[in-house]
């Protein structure tokens, strides 16, 4: 755990590059979040891939309307979760070493069951890209079905996979 404020956070995380998710608890009274609520950051070798204020209720505040918010909060007690650094090139399944290209013969598969409200933060395509990513459909199917190249999908199953919810 840490006790930094927000833009200190940013250089420590960036500083280090790393992967994985940040948070931190917050009271009510964020500005725009009446309620209790918890500042959630997914972090890519030190860039913020996401950020966004999830609530008791599981409201949200997009994440545009988030960092702005967090700098004037002060000092937070934030945790880190890290997953394991994801080069693209070797598309590599987190916690493992392995060369797995993303060819047609690549069936991504959901590694957690994550509700609606942990996924607010997506892009829609993400969203989709996760939900047919069940172990049974080829990259190229995926895309099929989606109605896009089948390198749109690899982009987003590579972003997918370095936050450690699909594997190829």
């Amino acid at each position: 755990m840490y006790r930094l404020d927000f833009e200190t956070m940013k250089q420590v995380m960036r500083e280090h590059r790393k992967t994985g998710l940040l948070y931190a608890d917050l009271p009510s009274g964020v500005p725009g979040m009446p309620e209790p609520c918890r500042v959630e950051i997914i972090l890519r070798a030190g860039q913020i891939v996401s950020c966004f204020f999830v609530g008791k209720s599981g409201r949200r505040l997009k994440e545009e309307d988030a960092s702005p918010k967090l700098a004037r909060l002060g000092k937070l007690d934030w945790t880190f979760i890290p997953q394991e650094e994801v080069p693209i090139e070797s598309h590599a399944v987190p916690g493992q070493v392995r060369n797995t290209p993303t060819g047609p013969s690549a069936f991504p598969q959901r590694l957690l069951h994550l509700e609606q409200w942990q996924m607010v933060g997506w892009s829609r395509m993400h969203r989709m890209v996760f939900a047919l990513a069940d172990g049974t459909r080829s990259v190229e199917k995926i895309a099929e079905i989606l109605s896009t190249s089948p390198e749109a999908v690899r982009a987003v199953l590579r972003d997918l996979q370095a936050i450690g919810v699909i594997r190829l």
